[in-house]
């Protein structure tokens, strides 16, 4: 079956109706601007709008609703800038010991983001584990954590996409956008950048076809703004804080 280049799509497929998204505060260690996405399939945000240049010590998590029946991937795209060192750090954790302050299970990321590494424009993840976060480090210049040699705002700005995909019988929808991703994953993947996505329940290489007409789905008249890569966003905003128009959920 031959793979379709027209991904509109309605994402409230992806999402069980049972199930409702939240976006709340957590206290997941020290930091002042923490928040946590429970009971959400798919989503996009900017850095911009997590992480403002005015703040420091910031942290996005991600809950897995049951890691014994979903998967959580993320595609990242790179900021347009580079710099000499991270100042973005990701992990995955079981759980968080709020007596001890203590995360359990918890594995770095960081190898396969580098968000710092200009050669591949694309970084790819997939989380097994019930949280997934990206955490904010200290960005003063002169801290030594990070020396950004692009002066324009924008170009420190870099997008998170993410969804949640069930190991049993996943939705058509999704994994016609996991196919997507994974298709960019392994071109752009080498021995020294290996491609983050490690195995999918979708039968990608067989042909994972969604191609409706954005009228039969009834997005002609969305906006234009709340589109991603020709998929309509949900629940989707326009930031108005250090974000210069980008959109996120």
């Amino acid at each position: 079956m031959r793979r379709s280049n027209r991904y509109s799509l309605n994402l409230l497929w992806l999402l069980p109706p049972f199930l409702a998204w939240t976006v709340v505060a957590l206290d997941f260690g020290p930091s002042p601007c923490t928040t946590l996405v429970k009971g959400k399939f798919f989503g996009y945000f900017s850095s911009l709008a997590v992480f403002p240049l005015n703040a420091s010590h910031c942290n996005w998590i991600i809950q897995n609703p049951d890691p014994r029946r979903y998967t959580l991937y993320m595609k990242v795209s790179k900021p347009l800038g580079y710099c000499d060192r991270q100042q973005i750090r990701t992990y995955q954790f079981d759980s968080f010991l709020e007596s001890t302050r203590t995360y359990l299970g918890m594995e770095s990321f960081d190898d396969v983001l580098n968000l710092c590494d200009s050669s591949t424009r694309y970084a790819f993840l997939q989380s097994n584990k019930q949280f997934l976060q990206i955490k904010q480090t200290l960005s003063k210049v002169d801290s030594g954590w990070v020396r950004w040699k692009s002066a324009k705002v924008q170009e420190r700005d870099f997008s998170v996409e993410y969804l949640v995909v069930g190991n049993r019988s996943p939705s058509k929808a999704a994994c016609q956008m996991l196919c997507k991703w994974l298709d960019t994953c392994l071109a752009t993947s080498s021995s020294s950048h290996p491609c983050g996505i490690m195995q999918t329940p979708c039968s990608c290489f067989s042909g994972e076809v969604l191609d409706q007409p954005s009228e039969i789905l009834g997005l002609t008249k969305k906006q234009d703004n709340c589109f991603k890569d020709g998929i309509y966003l949900e629940n989707c905003l326009s930031s108005t804080k250090d974000t210069s128009g980008l959109d996120f959920l």
